[in-house]
């Protein structure tokens, strides 16, 4: 049986169209050529980072990847627009089996060599996306106590629903929920919200 060659892509994202994916190409592929890696290809994306992962086309480079196979990738920033995404996007590629290569900042998120040095970084990744999460906790709770301090009635009237990212999907959620797809991979294909946002929505709407 013929063995399957293995994928090596990189992938070079800038935030406008007045910055040229050209050097990060260039860093990639100086970096492979010293590394005796051969490229299949590249993916260049000119996106703001707060466009969603969809429109970053970071879902799709994985999507088309595979166990072993190598992205590279010039720098962390490159590949998240949080710490708390970053995270997330990480362990989506390191449970697919990729082999994840930062050059800038010389990680490598491997599932079969896990290296306590790229561990400690990811550890260290993980507290501070805690402490963002804390944040983001503690201002919705100031902003709330605020509004409530203003005399402003917060919630709705009972057995009323409120408006939600996913109405405007509906139909296509109806279908893809219908057709037996996992809550990620709908989630992945219509590009906005998350798993357990799209799990409370599809409860509501009693889908």
């Amino acid at each position: 049986m013929q063995k399957t060659m293995k994928k090596i892509r990189g992938y070079c994202r800038v935030s406008t169209s007045l910055q040229e994916n050209l050097n990060q190409r260039l860093l990639i592929l100086d970096f492979a050529h010293k590394n005796s890696m051969v490229v299949d290809d590249i993916v260049e994306v000119t996106t703001s980072s707060k466009k969603n992962r969809k429109d970053r086309q970071i879902d799709s480079t994985i999507d088309t990847m595979t166990t072993g196979d190598v992205l590279l990738v010039y720098a962390l920033d490159r590949i998240g627009r949080s710490t708390i995404e970053t995270l997330q996007i990480l362990e989506d590629i390191k449970n697919k089996g990729i082999k994840l290569i930062i050059i800038k900042e010389n990680i490598v998120i491997d599932k079969e060599n896990d290296n306590p040095l790229n561990t400690m970084m990811l550890t260290m990744l993980s507290a501070v996306a805690e402490l963002e999460r804390s944040f983001i906790s503690e201002r919705t709770k100031l902003g709330l106590a605020r509004v409530k301090a203003n005399g402003t009635v917060l919630g709705r009237k009972k057995g009323v629903l409120g408006k939600s990212m996913f109405d405007e999907h509906l139909e296509k959620i109806k279908e893809l929920h219908s057709l037996g797809l996992s809550l990620p991979k709908i989630v992945n294909h219509i590009g906005i919200g998350t798993s357990v946002g799209l799990h409370r929505f599809i409860k509501t709407r009693k889908i």
